[in-house]
C-alpha cells in the first residue's frame, strides 16, 4: 500500500515518539511482558495457590519496587516427590539396588557409562506400583511450573538429594532442564590422564549409607545450600520441595518475604498418588544417633510442619490444586485408599 502524502522521516519521528512512550521515555529501558499463568498452569486447578504463585512471578517480572533484574532470576527444585514420584521406594534407590543384584556395583565405571545405565532403567524399567516406565511418573503441573518460570526468564536449577549423574541422566528430556543445571550428591570421581580419557567414579552411591571419603558432595538437608552455593553462586528467590530433606534449601531461600516464594508439594492423593507425610504436627520416632538404644521423636514433615507459621510458604495439595498428576494418567494397583 503506498502513502505519497506521508513523508518518511515524518513516519520515522512518530514512531520513535511511540516507541519512546512504551519504554518510559527511553530511560527505563522497555518493560518486560511477562508469561500468562494461563499459558502453562493449565494442569492446576484455579485455587487461590496458583493464583500466588502467578502473582508472585508478575511482581518481580514488572517494573516496580520488588522488580527482580532477570539475571538474579533464580529458581531451584529438588527431585523425588517434587518433580517426579517417590514411592514405594527412591527411584535412584531402586536402580542402585536392582544393579547390585545383578553384580554391577558401578565401582571404576566411567560417568558416560553410569549415566547410560541409569537412563536405560528410568526409560526401561517399570514402576512396580503403576507399572509403567519410570519417566512417565513425571508430575505434569510442576513441570508446568516450570516452563512457566522458565518463560518468565528465571534460570531453573534441581537440587537433588540423590545422584548427580542419575538425575542428569533424563533431566533435560523429562523436564526441560539441561544436565549442567542439576545439582545433587556426587562421589569422588577421577580422571583416567589419556587425551580425550574419560572420568571415572571411584565408588558407588547406595541408600546414602557410603562413608564419607567416598563422596565428593551430600546434597540433602544442610547439604542443599551448599550445593547451590557452590553450583550457582546465588540465593534463590523460588524453591519447590515437598518434605524435611528440603527444609534447610527453604530457609536458605528464605530471607526477605516479599522477594521469595517456597512452594511445598502435599502428598495428599491416595487415589491417583500416593498419601504420607501430609498432616502438619505429625511425627515419629527415630534411632538416636547422639545416644545409641534410644529413640526421638522427629517431625514426619518439618518443611510442612513450618509452613503453617509463613505467609509466603505455599502448601500445594495433590488432591485440590492439580486437575492431573501424571500425564498419561497411569493407573496404580492396588490403590492405597482406606
Amino acid at each position: 500500500m503506498n502513502f505519497p502524502n506521508i513523508n518518511r522521516k515524518n513516519v520515522i519521528v512518530f514512531l520513535s515518539v511511540l516507541l519512546s512512550i512504551f519504554c518510559l521515555g527511553g530511560t527505563l529501558g522497555c518493560i518486560p511482558a511477562h508469561a500468562a499463568g494461563e499459558n502453562y498452569l493449565n494442569s492446576w486447578n484455579q485455587t487461590d495457590n496458583k493464583q500466588a504463585i502467578v502473582d508472585f512471578v508478575e511482581k518481580v517480572t514488572t517494573e516496580g519496587n520488588d522488580y527482580v533484574e532477570p539475571k538474579d532470576r533464580i529458581a531451584v527444585f529438588d527431585n523425588d516427590g517434587t518433580l517426579w514420584s517417590e514411592k514405594p521406594l527412591y527411584f535412584p534407590i531402586q536402580f542402585e539396588l536392582e544393579n547390585m543384584q545383578q553384580g554391577n556395583s558401578f565401582v571404576g565405571d566411567t560417568t558416560d557409562e553410569y549415566i547410560q545405565t541409569a537412563s536405560n532403567f528410568v526409560y526401561h524399567e517399570n514402576q512396580e506400583d503403576f507399572n509403567v516406565p519410570y519417566r512417565e511418573l513425571v508430575y505434569e503441573p510442576v513441570i508446568g511450573l516450570v516452563n512457566y518460570l522458565k518463560a518468565n526468564d528465571f534460570k531453573v536449577y534441581i537440587c537433588s538429594g540423590g545422584d548427580i549423574d542419575f538425575v542428569r541422566s533424563f533431566s533435560d528430556e523429562a523436564y526441560g532442564i539441561p544436565p549442567e543445571q542439576v545439582i545433587g550428591t556426587a562421589v569422588k570421581t577421577e580422571f583416567d590422564q589419556q587425551f580425550g580419557g574419560d572420568v571415572e567414579r571411584k565408588r558407588n552411591f547406595l541408600l546414602g549409607m557410603l562413608l564419607p571419603k567416598t563422596l565428593a558432595q551430600y546434597n540433602d538437608q544442610e547439604g542443599k545450600p551448599v550445593g547451590i552455593q557452590n553450583h550457582i553462586g546465588k540465593r534463590p528467590i523460588i524453591a519447590v520441595g515437598n518434605s524435611s530433606g528440603d527444609f534447610e534449601m527453604f530457609q536458605y531461600t528464605d530471607v526477605c518475604e516479599d522477594k521469595s516464594l517456597i512452594v511445598l508439594i502435599n502428598h495428599d492423593d491416595c487415589a491417583r498418588e500416593y498419601e504420607y507425610n501430609d498432616v502438619p504436627g505429625s511425627t515419629h520416632l527415630e534411632d538416636d544417633s547422639d545416644n545409641p538404644g534410644q529413640q526421638i521423636e522427629v517431625a514426619d514433615n518439618e518443611s510442612l510442619d513450618e509452613a503453617q507459621n509463613r505467609d509466603n510458604w505455599i502448601v500445594v495439595s495433590m488432591q485440590n490444586d492439580f486437575n492431573t498428576i501424571f500425564e498419561s494418567d497411569p493407573q496404580r494397583d492396588p490403590p492405597t485408599c482406606n
